[in-house]
């Protein structure tokens, strides 16, 4: 009921278009509904000789309800998705809002994949919601509660308590199974996640999966959670099945019972009996959308749920109430050239550990970085130098110690001014099916053509504005994305506080895929825009031109600093 209330809460700024919807299905069901009681009603009347209009009239009269069923059906229809697709437009502008502050972070516990399919798929789930339910239940309500009414005047209240209780039993079929249907939508939703998570981790490592022979093991987990998935869908189908029998029995029987009881209770009143008993087939057409939501509602709360979670998860770094605004930087970058009073960004005595393991990965960890200058930060996988990376973009806080800019504790200063001055590039970069020129704006969508041809200069890349990389840039070498996504990098820098000579750049693994020369020119013209530059690698050959190196090995600084190689 959280979840339903909620739903509500939030279709109120659509509530004009979906009472129009409401109004048009509960006129138009009506309509139907006498297409049967007024011909049923009509053959009463000439049974018993009391007939009021001519067959004539009773055809005219089917035709126009016929054809006002059918134009506000259609009615019904656009209100409703047309209050649906704007309330589904907000939403996903909703969780992205919710979701961004917690990014990258929240892909880690729960996988891109599974993220990406709540916030796409689960969202899309909900549609149902909006435009399949509100006005289905309140027709279901309205439109017995006309029909009994109507019975009680002109056929009498036994008629019309027989006609209520086969009423009644056309709003409880459908719910049969309710709760086992919302633990079937609860396990649907989380298969559904696993199996895309499945697919999107293999092919992530297919190369690796290849090369070790394992291609049937995954086919044999990905077969398995099928399997669940199948399973369910099967139950489902099954309790649906059952339902949709009982509702087609409820229909015929229904009907026979309120003619048998109105015929015992008022032969004389044939024609209202006869309407009356129509009256059930002709409402069972407002009451099928049950049958339906019984299915599709479940999912759509447990789709609420699931996105309800992952919008209301709390970030992992906590805001400052009243953020310290940054120092400007000095015409010349964040300070003197090498000031160590004012380093552009700095890491004292850092411990982090990351949750579930429990040795820190970074063990007492400092470094500090003069303004303008290059830091080179090596070591093996898993010595802690990605996680440097991710603490100077603040999406998470050390654990002891701190991490400053220009002097100022990232804790006082609020992730939005963190992320406008340090700019990280990392080895795999996400690139867009489309021009150079398109990937660059992505960083600034007004830079000129200049500005972009400025920063794949100072990247060392040749390419062309015009030309299409592909989808995720496979029609580049890896080396070509890197100097790409280099480039976008540091136009994003252009745009901090200062210019590239006011930011922080970090480049993680950003020239794994080039050669030494062309790692050393890269670092040159990085060097040459006065950016204060983080460089993490794991070869030694692409810390050539750095200020300083310093090395990690188990989470902690080994030898000090060390000269450039």
């Amino acid at each position: 009921m959280t979840d339903l209330r909620w739903l509500l809460a939030f279709a109120a700024p659509a509530r004009a278009v979906l009472a129009v919807s409401a109004l048009a299905r509960i006129l138009g069901h009506a309509a139907s509904a006498a297409t049967l009681a007024l011909p049923a009603g009509a053959i009463g009347a000439s049974l018993v000789g009391s007939a009021v209009l001519p067959v004539t009239g009773v055809v005219a009269v089917l035709v126009v309800l016929a054809v006002a069923s059918g134009v506000l059906r259609y009615l019904e229809q656009l209100t409703g998705h047309l209050a649906a697709f704007r309330l589904l437009g907000e939403l996903r502008i909703w969780v992205m809002e919710r979701v961004l502050p917690q990014a990258p972070a929240v892909t880690d516990a729960g996988g891109a994949a599974r993220v990406l399919d709540v916030a796409v798929r689960d969202v899309d789930r909900i549609e149902v919601f909006f435009a399949h339910t509100i006005a289905p239940a309140i027709s279901a309500v309205l439109l017995p509660i006309a029909a009994i009414g109507l019975t009680t005047a002109t056929a009498g209240v036994p008629t019309a308590l027989a006609l209520a209780v086969v009423l009644a039993a056309g709003w409880v079929i459908p719910f049969l199974g309710r709760r086992r249907d919302r633990e079937t939508a609860r396990a649907l939703g989380r298969t559904r996640g696993d199996i895309t998570q499945h697919v999107a981790d293999s092919l992530r490592v297919r190369e690796v999966i290849l090369g070790a022979g394992t291609v049937a093991e995954r086919l044999a987990g990905l077969r398995e959670l099928d399997d669940r998935l199948g399973a369910a869908l099967r139950a489902r189908s099954r309790r649906a099945g059952v339902r949709h029998g009982a509702t087609a029995l409820w229909i015929w029987g229904g009907a026979l019972l309120v003619l048998v009881v109105g015929l015992s209770a008022a032969p004389s009143a044939l024609p209202a009996v006869l309407m009356a008993a129509a009256l059930v087939p002709g409402i069972a057409t407002g009451l099928d959308t049950l049958e339906r939501l019984a299915v599709s509602l479940p999912g759509g709360l447990e789709a609420t749920r699931r996105v309800r979670e992952l919008a209301g998860a709390a970030p992992l770094v906590a805001e400052p109430t009243s953020p310290t605004v940054l120092p400007a930087p000095s015409p010349h970058g964040t300070a003197p050239a090498g000031d160590p009073r004012t380093p552009a960004a700095e890491l004292a005595d850092v411990t982090f550990r990351y949750p579930g393991r429990p040795a820190p990965v970074l063990d007492v960890v400092s470094l500090h970085l003069a303004p303008g200058r290059v830091v080179g930060v090596t070591g093996p996988t898993g010595s802690g130098k990605s996680t440097i990376a991710r603490l100077l973009q603040r999406h998470r806080d050390p654990e002891t110690g701190s991490v400053s800019l220009r002097g100022v504790n990232v804790l006082r200063l609020g992730s939005a001014q963190v992320r406008r001055t340090v700019a990280v590039v990392d080895q795999e970069p996400f690139l867009l099916d489309a021009t150079v020129a398109e990937n660059l704006r992505l960083a600034a969508p007004s830079a000129t053509d200049a500005a972009l041809h400025e920063v794949l200069h100072m990247a060392c890349s040749p390419l062309p504005l015009e030309r299409r990389i592909g989808p995720r840039g496979n029609a580049l070498s890896g080396g070509e994305r890197q100097r790409l996504a280099l480039a976008r990098t540091l136009l994003r820098a252009s745009r901090a506080p200062g210019g590239i000579a006011g930011s922080v750049l970090v480049l993680d693994e950003a020239t794994s895929h080039q050669d030494p020369l062309t790692q050393e020119r890269v670092v040159a013209g990085v060097q040459s825009a006065g950016a204060s530059t983080v460089v993490i690698a794991h070869r030694p050959e692409a810390l050539r031109g750095a200020d300083h190196v310093i090395h990690l090995e188990d989470g902690q600084v080994v030898g000090g600093p060390q000269p450039p190689t």
